[in-house]
């Protein structure tokens, strides 16, 4: 993976100034922009899942619209969970680019399970990512709500701040096992 610009880059730029909204007060819980594959079609029935057991939740699955970036931001920046799932199959690298894309919003990425295994760790530690099969990641992103409401994770958002400086790959890959 490398760390590239977003295209939501110079959006951002635009905004930089806006304080962060506090985790606990986002209004979505789980936000996923993405094409809707067969294989993640999965995350509009578990959306519909998660929103019949909380109904005063707001979950956001959307197929990604270049033409509303605007709206992609906004969603970012008001979300707690952004969620990562692979559009063809969990035996690839992670889909790195989704976390470009809304790393510096502050939410916390869950990321569905992959094979590639390089930096997970650091990106644990200090992206605050979650990881999970796929039939989990609702499940995952509840569990992060609890450690959100419970000011464990996020609330100094240094995970943002980590990714603005960027990642010093080659600190992360000479103390790989």
């Amino acid at each position: 993976m490398h760390q590239s610009p977003s295209r939501l880059t110079s959006i951002v730029a635009a905004s930089d100034n806006e304080s962060q909204i506090s985790l606990a007060d986002r209004p979505f819980d789980i936000v996923f922009f993405g094409l809707i594959t067969k294989r993640r079609r999965f995350l509009l029935a578990e959306s519909e899942k998660y929103m019949a057991a909380h109904p005063y939740s707001s979950v956001l699955v959307m197929k990604t619209r270049p033409r509303e970036i605007s709206y992609m931001i906004n969603a970012y920046k008001k979300a707690k969970v952004c969620i990562i799932a692979h559009s063809y199959s969990n035996v690839s690298g992670g889909e790195y680019h989704r976390l470009t894309e809304f790393a510096e919003f502050g939410c916390i990425p869950v990321m569905e399970d992959f094979s590639d295994k390089i930096g997970i760790n650091q990106y644990r530690q200090c992206a605050y990512s979650f990881f999970a099969k796929q039939d989990n990641l609702f499940k995952t992103a509840e569990d992060v709500f609890t450690l959100i409401n419970a000011g464990k994770i996020g609330s100094d958002f240094s995970h943002v701040q980590w990714w603005k400086e960027g990642i010093a790959w080659e600190k992360i890959l000479s103390n790989l096992d």
